[in-house]
């Protein structure tokens, strides 16, 4: 009987001990998330704007091009309407229009300031050959290089990059092709060019 009371003792505790786990194992587990009718991220379907290259290449050239008629008809307003509208130092022009010395003028002000000036000693129609152009995986920065006839004639690379509208403006030109240091970095692996 002493081992019947001892066996019974012992089951009544485990069966206490077990009802108390199961109790407080309820109250311990972590609380379930609540089903909603939100998207999950495998719903979620993400939107990505495919760039047609060809016709951001035609806009680049397009703009350069007025940029150039513009020269030609030595309209201030309109030749500085196709730049950048910023005074930073990655506004620029590098040129030797000024009897051969190198010349760096910096920002949109000073830009449209040293046309007045080339003006008073050069004029003619400006007429440009592309060669080359590169833009970059989300077509908001390019480069372009390109040969020129004016009163002189050369090789020249812009850095070409798109303002708040989405329109390419042109950023900085170098009119002696890197002759005096480079000017313009070209763009490192660009993810459209041609050739």
């Amino acid at each position: 009987m002493k081992y019947k009371f001892s066996f019974f003792l012992v089951i009544a505790m485990v069966v206490v001990g077990l009802m108390a786990c199961s109790d407080n194992s309820e109250k311990d587990s972590p609380i379930k998330p609540k089903v909603s009718s939100q998207a999950s991220e495998d719903d979620i379907i993400v939107k990505q704007e495919e760039i047609n290259f060809v016709e951001e290449e035609n806009a680049l050239k397009e703009v350069f091009t007025e940029h150039a008629d513009d020269i030609s008809k030595k309209d201030l307003d309109e030749i500085m309407s196709h730049w950048l509208k910023s005074n930073s130092e990655d506004v620029f022009t590098a040129w030797t229009f000024w009897a051969g010395a190198f010349e760096k003028t910096v920002g949109w002000d000073d830009i449209k300031k040293g046309w007045v000036g080339i003006f008073r000693l050069r004029g003619g129609d400006m007429t440009i050959d592309f060669l080359s152009v590169a833009i970059d995986s989300r077509a908001k920065n390019a480069t372009l290089r390109a040969k020129y006839k004016w009163a002189a004639s050369g090789d020249l690379i812009a850095a070409m990059r798109k303002d708040k509208k989405d329109k390419w403006k042109i950023q900085a030109i170098d009119y002696t092709n890197g002759r005096f240091g480079k000017q313009i970095k070209e763009l490192r692996n660009p993810a459209y060019k041609n050739p």
